[in-house]
């Protein structure tokens, strides 16, 4: 067997080891605390058709993101089982399959819930694990391959300071990400007064630490501890300075702490900058230390080669401190044989009684205090002559697994401590993954090879800057058109309809999320024209990316504008249907219209740049567009949008309207930053009257409502009802849009439409 073959059926083994296992996670974790109540089938059905959709409140944003993050990895890991290595065609059909697969294990999961009365069933919770699932899919799309070659990169023989490197940065995100939850973000200023008011922004240093000195030690050393393993590894790396480390660490700390104002429940502390620099101070001294040691010898017996045990020994105590304190043992029979039944409970029951961020922060806790100890005891037996080793080695998983149930026990008699037999389990394992961690990094090689880079790391390494530079500008580009939302929505010169765009109540909040809906609506369809697939799976690519693009879209916009501004798009509901089906889904129908011409915009330019694109990539939009002129113009809810175009029963005029936002779309793409400004000025004069024209033969040119009659462009460009626009007002005000709407498009597409490998042009037979 081949080391490729070798290493691709280790991935797939892990793979299907991963998505096992988290799919009996989600199956579980939906059912705790497994208390069965029999209930018959026909009460059980009538129940499940009359669940309620919930209004959510700041309170209730995090159980909702929770359910949508739970599905996510679940339908990420089975396509990346079922489809890795796999063409396109393959991938496509397997996504099809597993979207309504998700969907209806999510209502199957809900409706077993119903026999389980602890658990809360509701809509909102289908909707969410659904958008998860689809979600889930999407992330295999657009990021499968990048994955599985990451994935492949940990099976490779690396040098201690590159596998330091990786480590450090999976640490980073995994610290961003929990410091981050619950997720009940916010940006209104309303919201970060009430945190100020109720002390969680604190910007006196050590002012607010527990009034119990043992609590208040324990606080600063464990805020202390966070930064330090990032410290060491970014100092084992070799390649900064002990001041850069010690700066980057302490940046990524005051970085957290500001974005801690924006998560609702979160507490921002100015004493976690103090903490976070002696954190990564000693993880510098500690990681310079760890480079500059050299591999030790396996010969004579020294005290020096039983440091590591003597460490993990204090280790061991602290443990019973942290977990022990404050030891108010109860040793009385009654109480201990009543706690004992505790341990007969089904694993996790004592995290389900709390909130997600309360499990998770739990979870955490067991794993990571007993990581170290197990790194410890890893570096204690690589230290030892080979003799001893192996001895050592099953000492030392003895210690492993003794400590967790020693620590369980003790924890019986403490009555104010929270007994749960996955504790033992997780604490095993997080010294299990601590000595794996360890081992792995002492047997590194300590240098890398020297070599020179290869074409294919040249292009890796800018894939990777290009991928920054589109973060980094997806950043600047959500901000600047949340201000400017802001802005809008307070100038009285605006029509009325712009500024009641946003929620009264929290217009900061509504401001940012209409700017997220807005990128996404400009981008997701410039990047899903840029995928290399082949032209049969593009047929199915476009449908399925365009209910992504809505489903993704709607769920921003239900929350950024009010509830009466989605329904005058689309209409009040008329079918009955429970919660927000039929407007998500008649929004679905309505987003499927821009984005599949801004597809076609770009696959234009595309090839007027010399790609050789085959005719599906343009057919694929036919039954997208026919689609949803059906669910939009012929099962209309009302004539808000209908009234608008010149025929609304001919697909006539709607076609012209549609060219004139191609149009749009087209010049965008043609005048993007980096051309020749004589370019963009240009483009953008010629597509003027171009589009112009299109909309104005297109769009009705009078209508009579309101006890007036005007043309669609007054409605729509108008000041208020009161005061319509005239002939040269209209023309004016038309072209100033078309210039901002150009420009807008140009700079949120910009880096998704050029290609990343811009040393390289593709040539005109091969795929962009």
């Amino acid at each position: 067997m081949t080391p490729a073959v070798a290493q691709t059926r280790s991935l797939q083994r892990l793979l299907i080891a991963g998505a096992v296992l988290y799919t009996v996670f989600v199956l579980y974790g939906s059912l705790v605390p497994l208390e069965f109540r029999a209930l018959p089938w026909r009460e059980a059905v009538a129940r499940f058709a009359a669940i309620p959709f919930l209004q959510l409140g700041i309170g209730s944003r995090a159980d909702w993101v929770a359910n949508l993050l739970l599905f996510i990895p679940l339908s990420f890991l089975w396509m990346a089982v079922l489809t890795a290595g796999h063409g396109p065609v393959h991938t496509t059909l397997v996504a099809l399959v597993l979207i309504p697969l998700w969907v209806g294990l999510s209502v199957a999961i809900e409706f077993t819930q119903l026999f389980f009365p602890q658990r809360t069933v509701s809509q909102n919770d289908i909707f969410a694990e659904s958008l998860g699932g689809v979600i889930g899919v999407a992330a295999w799309l657009a990021g499968g391959r990048p994955f599985m070659r990451w994935l492949a990169g940990w099976q490779q023989t690396h040098a201690r300071a590159a596998l330091a490197e990786r480590l450090a940065w999976v640490y980073l995100v995994g610290v961003f990400v929990y410091n981050v939850l619950p997720l009940d973000l916010t940006i209104s200023l309303v919201e970060i007064y009430h945190q100020w008011r109720d002390g969680k922004v604190n910007l006196v240093p050590f002012a607010r630490l527990p009034p119990d000195p043992a609590y208040a030690f324990y606080e600063i050393v464990s805020d202390a501890l966070i930064w330090m393993p990032l410290a060491l590894l970014w100092q084992v790396d070799g390649t900064r300075s002990s001041l850069r480390v010690w700066g980057m660490t302490w940046a990524a700390a005051a970085l957290l702490e500001v974005l801690q104002l924006f998560v609702y429940s979160r507490v921002s502390d100015v004493t976690d900058l103090f903490t976070a620099a002696v954190g990564a101070a000693l993880g510098v001294w500690v990681g310079a230390r760890l480079a500059r040691r050299q591999a030790p010898a396996s010969a004579p017996l020294r005290w020096a080669a039983w440091a590591p045990f003597m460490l993990a020994a204090g280790w061991v105590a602290g443990l019973l401190f942290v977990f022990w304190f404050p030891f108010d043992f109860r040793s009385d029979g009654a109480f201990i044989k009543s706690r004992l039944e505790l341990l007969w409970r089904a694993p996790f029951v004592a995290y389900y009684f709390g909130t997600e961020f309360r499990a998770i922060t739990e979870v955490l806790r067991k794993t990571l205090f007993f990581a170290p100890l197990g790194a410890l005891l890893a570096w204690g037996v690589a230290r030892q002559p080979w003799r001893l080793r192996g001895p050592l080695f099953v000492l030392s998983m003895v210690v492993l697994v003794a400590m967790p149930v020693c620590v369980e026990f003790g924890q019986l008699m403490l009555p104010h401590k929270f007994v749960d037999p996955a504790d033992m389990l997780l604490a095993w394992g997080g010294g299990l993954l601590g000595y794996a961690i360890a081992r792995r990094m002492l047997h590194a090689p300590r240098l890398r090879p020297a070599t020179f880079a290869s074409a294919s790391d040249v292009m890796a390494t800018q894939g990777t800057f290009f991928r920054g530079a589109r973060l980094v500008h997806m950043s600047v580009a959500v901000g600047g058109l949340a201000l400017l939302f802001w802005l809008v929505s307070q100038a009285a010169f605006m029509p009325y309809n712009v500024r009641e765009m946003l929620v009264a109540e929290a217009r900061a909040t509504s401001a940012f999320l209409l700017a997220l809906a807005c990128y996404v609506l400009a981008v997701w369809p410039v990047w899903l024209a840029r995928r290399s697939v082949s032209g049969v799976a593009r047929l199915v690519q476009l449908p399925l990316g365009m209910f992504v693009y809505g489903g993704a879209s709607f769920l921003l916009l239900r929350f950024a504008v009010p509830q009466e501004s989605l329904h005058d798009l689309v209409g009040s509901p008329v079918l009955g249907w429970p919660g927000q089906w039929e407007t998500t889904l008649r929004w679905i129908a309505l987003a499927a219209v821009p984005g599949t011409l801004i597809y076609l915009a770009a696959q234009t330019v595309r090839r007027w740049r010399g790609l050789r694109l085959g005719p599906l990539h343009f057919l694929a939009a036919l039954p997208v567009l026919a689609l949803a002129y059906w669910g939009v113009v012929v099962q209309a809810a009302t004539d808000n949008l209908t009234e608008l175009i010149a025929a609304p029963h001919g697909p006539g005029f709607l076609a012209v309207c549609a060219a004139g936002y191609a149009t749009v779309g087209a010049a965008a793409m043609l005048a993007s930053p980096g051309r020749h400004w004589r370019t963009a000025v240009l483009v953008c004069v010629l597509s003027l009257p171009v589009a112009g024209g299109l909309l104005a033969l297109g769009l009705a040119g009078e209508i009579d409502k309101y006890g007036q009659q005007f043309s669609a462009l007054q409605f729509l460009l108008s000041p208020d009802r009161a005061h319509y626009a005239g002939p040269w007002d209209i023309a004016v005000r038309y072209s100033v849009l078309h210039v901002l709407v150009l420009a807008a498009l140009a700079s949120l597409q910009w880096p998704h439409f050029r290609s990343a490998r811009r040393m390289q042009r593709p040539s005109p037979h091969e795929p962009d």
